[in-house]
C-alpha cells in the first residue's frame, strides 16, 4: 500500500509538471527541476538573475521549452524558445538549428600561441575564415539576446542605449551594462600607474559602442549592434597588429601565425577586470580581435565548470 501511494504522488507531481500553465511554471520553480531541463541552463539563470528562465520537455519535439521572462516596460514578458543545445530557438527555425552556432562555447583565458598550432589548427582557422563559410556559414542566434535585451529592433535598441564616461572617454551601450562598465572603468583608473597602464590610458584615442551593423563579411548581427561590444583603440596600435582581418588582407596566406608578440594587447590587469565584470576579450578567439571586449557572463561562468 506504502508503495503504491508512494508512486502514486510521483505521477501526480509529474502529471501537474507536464499539464500546468505558464503562470504555474513561473510558480512551480522546482526543487525538482535538475530533472527535467537542461544542465547548462542554469549557467543563464546565475549569468542573468533578473530574468527567470523555466523548462518543461516538450516530447513531441524531443526538446526542451524554455520559458524565458524579462519586464519590459514594467510588464513581465514571456518568450518561449526551444534549448536546441544552448541555441535557443524559435519552434519555427528549430529545422534551420545547422545554420545556428550554439550560444555556449568555451572561453580560453589566453590567447592559443600560433606556435603550437597543428596542421587541424590551420585547416579549421582557413575553413572558419573562408569567404564561402563568412557568408553562409553558421550564425550567431539573436533570440536569447532578443529577450533579454529587448533588442529585435533597432528602434527597440536604441531605446535603451545609453551614454556613459568610460575611462578617460565616453561610450554610447545597452542599459544592461552600464553598471558593469562603470566598474571597470573605476576599477582600471584605481590600478597603480606603472609603465604600462600609464602608456594604456596616455594612448587611448577611442572607444566604440553601439553601431547597429553586421559582423564583418557575415549574416551574423554584431553584438555593437546590441551595444554589448566596446572596442578599445590606442593610437598607433603601438605599430602591432590589433586585428585579424586587417592582417589577413596584408598576408591572406598566414596572417594566422603572426607572433602574439607582435600583436596590440591590453594589459592583462585591464583584460581579467574586464573578465571580473561579465565581458569576454577577443584577443582569445582564433579570429582575435584585441581591442575588442563583449558582455557575456554566461561564457565566463560556463568555462569555468
Amino acid at each position: 500500500m506504502l508503495k503504491r501511494n508512494v508512486l502514486a504522488f510521483i505521477f501526480s507531481v509529474f502529471f501537474s509538471v507536464a499539464t500546468c500553465t505558464a503562470e504555474g511554471l513561473r510558480q512551480f520553480s522546482l526543487p525538482f527541476a535538475k530533472w527535467w531541463e537542461p544542465a547548462n541552463l542554469a549557467v543563464f539563470r546565475e549569468a542573468y538573475p533578473d530574468v527567470k528562465f523555466i523548462s518543461e520537455y516538450n516530447e513531441e519535439k524531443k526538446d526542451y521549452l524554455i520559458h524565458i521572462f524579462t519586464k519590459k516596460n514594467g510588464k513581465e514578458t514571456e518568450t518561449k524558445l526551444y534549448w536546441c543545445e544552448s541555441r535557443f530557438l524559435p519552434e519555427d527555425q528549430l529545422e534551420n538549428k545547422d545554420n545556428f552556432r550554439p550560444v555556449l562555447y568555451t572561453y580560453h583565458l589566453e590567447p592559443k600561441d600560433p606556435k603550437t598550432f597543428t596542421e587541424k589548427d590551420i585547416e579549421k582557422i582557413k575553413d572558419f575564415t573562408s569567404k564561402e563559410n563568412r557568408k553562409n556559414g553558421a550564425i550567431d542566434p539573436p533570440f536569447l539576446f532578443d529577450a533579454i535585451y529587448d533588442c529585435a529592433t533597432r528602434a527597440s535598441t536604441e531605446s535603451h542605449i545609453v551614454s556613459i564616461p568610460f575611462l578617460t572617454k565616453s561610450l554610447n551601450v545597452h542599459e544592461r551594462i552600464a553598471e558593469p562598465l562603470k566598474r571597470v572603468s573605476e576599477k582600471v583608473m584605481s590600478l597603480p600607474k606603472d609603465e604600462e597602464i600609464q602608456k594604456f590610458l596616455s594612448t587611448l584615442t577611442r572607444t566604440d559602442g553601439f553601431n547597429w551593423r553586421s559582423v564583418r563579411d557575415t549574416q551574423s548581427r554584431s553584438f555593437h549592434s546590441i551595444g554589448l561590444a566596446i572596442d578599445i583603440l590606442p593610437k598607433g596600435y603601438y605599430q602591432k597588429i590589433i586585428y585579424w582581418s586587417w592582417q589577413k588582407q596584408l598576408r591572406p596566406d598566414d596572417w594566422f601565425m603572426t607572433p602574439l608578440e607582435k600583436r596590440w594587447m591590453p594589459p592583462k590587469k585591464v583584460i581579467k577586470i574586464f573578465e571580473e565584470e561579465g565581458f569576454i576579450w577577443g584577443g582569445t578567439w582564433a579570429v582575435w580581435d584585441n581591442m575588442h571586449f563583449e558582455y557575456h557572463p554566461e561564457l565566463l561562468i560556463y568555462s569555468k565548470k
